[in-house]
């Protein structure tokens, strides 16, 4: 027995060495940490990692074998540890293994961690470094397998998936990426693209660096595919570490309160002077979300992508929420098809993991023009009203000026399913802008009038009066006119009233119907 523990013992210790010295210093000067660092910086400090596939290596090939072939864990860290002291899985792809490429047995390791994250209904980390498949191990393998992207999709939803790009990610890893629901990029090293620039250049003749082909800024920032991008790997594993306190292990948990640090009743002066006195100005509607949630809780997600549209996790009175909010800075908060899609995937997010759903809203309606109608604004936003009709979270609105058309209800409209729907006295409320709307029906009315600006502003003083928020009270198509220092305790309030509703475990949320 004992020559058969010392065996065991050695090839354990030599799955710690990763590619060798070599490659690991190779690594280290690249900028990079290693795989099994990554995983010991994301779990807690002195917890168990409960390592699978340690002792895994490469499938034997049919071609002529890479000569002196080695590969620990067979490129690929995969287990389980404690993450504030709740169990999450980890996938850690390591560079100094054939450059993290995807071998068979790799390939095998992560399918596992899917499908023990899915029985098992815990988070799965995905920490990406790796090159596509390796040629030696795919040859003769037939059609490319979707099996694990399947896996992965019917695992969305159910348990957090959330992953760091902290390498060139080409090929499969970079598909499987952009299937996650957070997804954090490091500046200078991450790359995701379906193929490298090697690839490209033999396929289209285009020369092209790895970060203008898919680095954290584009992805961030251009297509939208990232979520976050930071400077180290460190600011990504706390990132990561931090989205995670605001999820649930899984869709059958509700969501974690913190505790209560902040002062519910809390009342914010800045509130009544954050709108300017022109109110044809923009300010920064990232105030409002600072006085309103808990201090300091707030995580934005996607703040370089679709401006217009701010998404974020934060706490009221310690519970977990999402918040939706528009950017009066960006574009006056008009909904385009990305701020939609982003609108969209947030909404979708939250209601996934049961975090109740607040709106901060100040859009002028969903954005036109050519170039929207060509992004397809419309298709994209109603697929918000899909979010909607499925949302099975607590939803709280708020209008602190604009609320025009379907942008509005976007925003959470009138008959939203919310628990309430409030509005400062700056709140207005049309189909369309009142001046656009005046401009198109007294069309006829104003050419012919002796001076056609005094009309038009006499129409705009007449019908002013009918689209505010006190009108709208009237109307019982909002619950409340409030004062602005009254925002953080009434939201809180009426949370804390919806929450009542869970006397039940939870359960993953249902979906029916083909979105437009």
């Amino acid at each position: 027995m004992q020559d058969l523990i010392d065996d065991l013992e050695q090839r354990r210790q030599a799955s710690l060495e990763l590619g060798g010295a070599d490659k690991v210093a190779r690594q280290r000067k690249a900028g990079k940490q290693t795989a099994r660092e990554r995983v010991a910086m994301l779990f807690d400090p002195g917890s168990v990692f409960e390592e699978i596939g340690q002792l895994a290596t490469h499938a034997p090939t049919v071609v002529t074998p890479t000569k002196n072939k080695v590969t620990p864990a067979d490129g690929v860290v995969t287990g389980f540890g404690l993450v504030e002291g709740r169990t999450v899985g980890v996938v850690a792809e390591d560079f100094t293994v054939l450059g993290g490429s995807l071998g068979l047995i790799n390939f095998e390791k992560k399918c596992r961690m899917i499908e023990l994250a899915e029985r098992d209904r815990v988070p799965l980390v995905w920490l990406f470094d790796g090159a596509g498949a390796r040629t030696d191990e795919y040859v003769g393998q037939g059609l490319a397998p979707m099996h694990h992207f399947m896996q992965v999709a019917r695992l969305s939803g159910h348990s957090p998936q959330v992953a760091a790009v902290m390498g060139p990610s080409a090929g499969d890893s970079s598909l499987l990426a952009a299937m996650m629901e957070f997804i954090v990029m490091v500046r200078g090293t991450a790359m995701l693209a379906a193929g490298g620039p090697p690839l490209v250049a033999s396929g289209t003749g285009e020369s092209v660096s790895k970060e203008d082909l898919g680095g954290a800024d584009l992805h961030c920032a251009v297509s939208g595919v990232g979520d976050y991008a930071v400077d180290t790997e460190a600011e990504a594993i706390d990132m990561i570490r931090r989205y995670l306190s605001y999820m649930p292990t899984n869709a059958w948990c509700w969501p974690p309160d913190g505790p209560v640090t902040d002062d519910p009743a809390r009342a914010e002066p800045s509130l009544r002077t954050v709108i300017p006195e022109n109110r044809r100005r923009p300010y920064d509607m990232k105030r409002v979300i600072d006085a309103v949630v808990d201090r300091g809780s707030f995580l934005e997600i996607k703040p370089a992508f679709a401006k217009m549209m701010i998404t974020g996790l934060a706490r009221l009175n310690g519970h977990p929420v999402g918040i939706c909010a528009n950017q009066p800075k960006v574009m006056s908060g008009a909904i385009t098809a990305a701020a939609g899609e982003k609108l969209r995937h947030f909404m979708d997010l939250c209601s996934a993991y049961h975090l109740p759903l607040v709106f901060l809203t100040d859009t002028p309606g969903v954005m036109t023009g050519p170039k929207s109608e060509q992004e397809g604004a419309l298709r994209v936003g109603m697929q918000v009203a899909h979010s909607f009709a499925f949302a099975d979270t607590p939803i709280l609105t708020l209008v602190t000026h604009k609320g025009f058309g379907y942008g509005g209800a976007a925003m959470g409209g009138y008959g939203g399913g919310q628990s309430v729907v409030l509005a400062w006295p700056t709140a207005d409320f049309n189909a369309i802008p009142l001046e656009s709307g005046i401009t198109a029906a007294y069309r006829a009315d104003l050419e012919a009038a002796a001076d056609p600006a005094a009309r038009h502003a006499e129409l705009v003083a007449e019908y002013t009066d009918l689209c505010g928020a006190i009108p709208a009270a009237g109307q019982m198509k909002i619950d409340d006119v409030i004062d602005p220092l009254e925002s953080r305790p009434r939201l809180i309030a009426a949370l804390e009233r919806a929450l009542n509703r869970r006397t039940q475990a939870p359960s993953p949320t249902q979906r029916h119907g083909v979105l437009p």
